[in-house]
């Protein structure tokens, strides 16, 4: 359940996006910052520049929408929601890049950081919480916290039912409370319970009532698992070696555990880490490396359990 769960909210986020032209100039700002300015200082909230309001940008942004969607509506075209949402969208990147002379990763880091607010969905490491949110309700008293820190516990191979007893309710109780976060969390259009879970399982949180329950961990996997903290080329490495292993009818979770003593729970909270860490610092050139790096490592993998099995099908096959 945990690994499916993960792969769900760590994998890649991507967004479609039409290709829009996009021709109006912006008279109020072209000349202050189109030749080389480079001395932005930006809002560490909403990564604005300071040098405009929000109310200017989006007013920006909607006048060259709108004028766009007027043309396209006066020759004809039937535009669909996703297509006048993607208007805005190419629009906002328009605007955004002129009035800051920035790169393509500020651009991205600034959408990250406005997601909630420009496409209603969260941002893990840019979470925003809104009061009285019925989705985060406790559930038989138990909030999405304290959820978090029970699923930590489990995955990390400690008995269910010892949680349970730790807690101080019937293991009835974990199972309705393990049927009704997911649930919320699927029902969730903005996301904001699962990238909070997210956040949570990075933080590897826990309760008072659960710190004396602690998963045996050897002294080489308390090395590896803080070397994987500390060095994202050996997290990358493990990342491809158990998705090869999954690959290949190997229970990539299990191998990690036998073969480097990390369990499930704590990969998973070290994969959330990298995860916020590269939203929040979004630097596309190190992205690619790491993503090839995985990828290289995977095939290195790949080919040893391979090796392991006796080779693959079609090594023999001659054409």
């Amino acid at each position: 359940m945990f690994k499916k769960f993960f792969d769900s909210i760590t994998g890649d986020n991507k967004q479609e996006n039409e290709n829009y032209e996009a021709s109006a100039s912006n008279d109020n700002y072209e000349n202050d910052y189109e030749d080389g300015y480079q001395e932005v200082e930006y809002d560490p909230e909403t990564l604005h520049g300071t040098h405009y309001s929000v109310e200017d940008f989006d007013a920006e942004v909607a006048s060259r929408a709108e004028a766009w969607i007027a043309d396209e509506r006066a020759s004809g075209e039937n535009l669909e929601d996703k297509d006048i949402q993607n208007i805005y969208f190419n629009y906002r990147r328009e605007v955004y890049l002129e009035w800051n002379n920035c790169d393509t990763d500020q651009m991205i880091r600034f959408e990250h950081a406005n997601s909630l607010k420009y496409t209603g969905i969260q941002t893990s490491g840019f979470v925003k919480v809104e009061d009285n949110n019925p989705l985060l309700e406790p559930v038989h008293g138990v909030d999405l916290r304290t959820y978090t820190a029970m699923c930590l516990k489990i995955s990390a191979g400690i008995d269910h039912l010892e949680v349970c007893k730790a807690m101080g309710f019937e293991p009835i109780i974990w199972e309705e409370l393990n049927t009704i976060w997911p649930q919320r969390m699927g029902e969730d259009t903005s996301f904001t319970v699962t990238t909070l879970f997210g956040q949570y399982y990075a933080e590897n949180v826990t309760v008072p009532q659960l710190e004396n329950l602690k998963a045996e961990i050897s002294e080489e996997g308390a090395a590896n698992l803080e070397r994987m903290k500390n060095d994202r080329y050996f997290y990358e490495e493990l990342a491809g070696a158990r998705q090869a292993a999954y690959e290949y009818g190997i229970d990539g979770a299990q191998w990690i555990l036998e073969n480097f003593g990390i369990n499930l729970a704590d990969f998973q909270s070290v994969a959330m880490q990298w995860m916020t860490e590269q939203n929040q610092n979004w630097n596309s050139e190190s992205i690619l490396e790491f993503s090839n790096y995985q990828q290289e490592k995977q095939k290195e993998y790949a080919a040893k359990f391979a090796a392991e099995q006796g080779g693959n099908v079609a090594d023999d096959v001659n054409f």
